[in-house]
């Protein structure tokens, strides 16, 4: 086994996704109970799931990181970070979710600086997707179309983790 195979990720952004998970569940309940309005709770939760989507984009990154030293250690060229992020892509999708997701943390760090909706790589994924610049919240858009109505962030690791045992998986014959 080599050693950036194990995963030593997981648990810290498991951890980060229940705690922003519990956070958002809290403004809900604060929005109910009349501590603030719906729309407010909701502008809140942008920054929790901001900053569990910019860790899932590291998780991501070092994952690439990881899956290039293996192949390094095989006398294989690395590969881009795209083309990994396509590798666990059905013939459903022209965009895998894990596409999404970094499409998703981009959003989330460079949307302030956008005058108007960009056509650039990171909008038409997420265009792909059915969110668009009149999107009321889109970071809670592309997390639903990933997890589903329950918000639970973890699926977003689930996700990811799956993606990276996908593909460390393709090099379990060379161990």
């Amino acid at each position: 086994m080599h050693v950036n195979e194990i995963d030593f990720r997981s648990t810290p952004l498991r951890t980060l996704c229940t705690t922003a998970t519990n956070a958002i569940d809290e403004l809900v309940a604060f929005a109910k109970s009349g501590l603030f309005d719906g729309l407010t709770a909701m502008e809140y939760g942008q920054y929790f799931h901001g900053a569990v989507l910019v860790a899932c984009q590291a998780y991501a990154v070092g994952t690439v990181s990881d899956i290039n030293k293996i192949r390094a250690s095989y006398n294989e060229e690395a590969l881009e970070k795209h083309v990994l992020y396509k590798s666990m892509e059905t013939s459903e999708f022209k965009y895998s979710y894990v596409e999404l997701i970094n499409a998703l943390a981009n959003y989330f760090k460079h949307n302030e600086e956008w005058d108007s909706w960009p056509n650039n790589r990171t909008t038409k994924i997420m265009g792909y997707y059915g969110i668009g610049g009149s999107t009321e919240f889109p970071m809670n858009a592309g997390i639903i179309k990933i997890v589903g109505e329950s918000g639970d962030l973890r699926g977003l690791s689930e996700v990811l983790e799956a993606w990276r045992e996908s593909e460390i998986q393709k090099y379990a014959a060379y161990s």
